[in-house]
């Protein structure tokens, strides 16, 4: 029995060697960082931003006090609008290029470009929607009878008669628990019904229905809802889906590619069109 055992035991202290052989002989490639760009052009908008950063390429070090990744604040940025075009500013407060020099407009395509002293370049181009977001539809608000302070609403809205539209549906509330300003903060609602990023993919001129959980409130005057409904392009929603569908903590979720429109670099430059809705939960539709 010791003999087999020794044997045995040999036999996986040969395997965990051949094992960090093989590991130690991998080699990983090496990268350059990129540009990343975030940038996202709301129709109606008077101001047009764009943040600039370095990628962080694999297995590179950081120290434990590495609090996120440095803006590129030595680049020239333009927009053109087709018709004219505008050099942003960078303003190293808000880590992000500005101007307001030109206005979004709905249904126009807008070009990104930006190029470094290191002889970088990247550049991009979005459609803004030039459809108004739909509007929420049946707004209704329940109370639970089991809880005083719980309530929750639900809604719809009608997708629009044509192909290609897509929708980015939030909630949120301020949650004040005392009397100064800064003693509060936003809220972000999780549907219980109905997805955040949707498309009329199969479901063109149809409804799309959503209904929120129960919600706790002890004061009255927290009691509104903001509703916002985002008319989007197709960046803007691939972007955040992809986003979405990253796992980090789960071990058995499959690789998910973030997805980009930024050729030469990595990120997102795309458009949009926004509504708000308040939605008073103190108002109980048909009650």
């Amino acid at each position: 029995m010791k003999t087999s055992f020794h044997i045995l035991l040999i036999a996986m202290l040969f395997l965990l060697f051949s094992c960090e052989s093989m590991v130690s002989e991998v080699e990983a490639p090496t990268t350059s960082p990129k540009i990343i760009v975030s940038s996202y052009l709301r129709a109606g908008a008077d101001t047009i931003a764009v943040q600039l950063y370095y990628s962080r390429p694999l297995y590179t070090l950081t120290s434990w006090s590495y609090d996120g990744y440095s803006p590129v604040s030595d680049a020239i940025v333009k927009i053109n609008n087709g018709s004219s075009t505008t050099t942003l500013l960078f303003d190293p407060y808000l880590k992000s290029y500005y101007s307001t020099d030109m206005e979004v407009v709905g249904g126009k395509t807008y070009w990104l470009e930006v190029n470094t002293p290191k002889g970088e370049k990247v550049t991009a181009h979005c459609t803004v929607p030039a459809m108004a977001p739909p509007q929420a539809e049946n707004i209704t608000v329940d109370k639970n009878p089991g809880n005083f302070y719980e309530y929750s609403f639900g809604f719809r809205f009608a997708d629009k008669a044509g192909k290609g539209d897509y929708y980015r549906v939030s909630a949120g509330f301020f949650n004040q628990w005392g009397p100064m300003p800064y003693e509060g903060y936003y809220e972000t609602i999780w549907f219980q019904n109905g997805e955040e990023f949707v498309s009329d993919v199969n479901k063109d001129g149809e409804y799309f229905t959503y209904k929120s959980p129960w919600l706790y409130f002890t004061s009255e005057n927290n009691r509104k809802i903001n509703l916002l409904l985002f008319s989007t392009d197709e960046h803007y929603f691939n972007y955040h889906r992809s986003i979405n569908n990253f796992e980090d903590d789960n071990p058995f979720a499959e690789p998910t590619p973030v997805y980009s429109n930024i050729e030469g670099g990595l990120g997102v430059f795309a458009g949009y069109q926004s509504f708000i809705t308040e939605i008073d939960l103190n108002t109980i539709p048909g009650k």
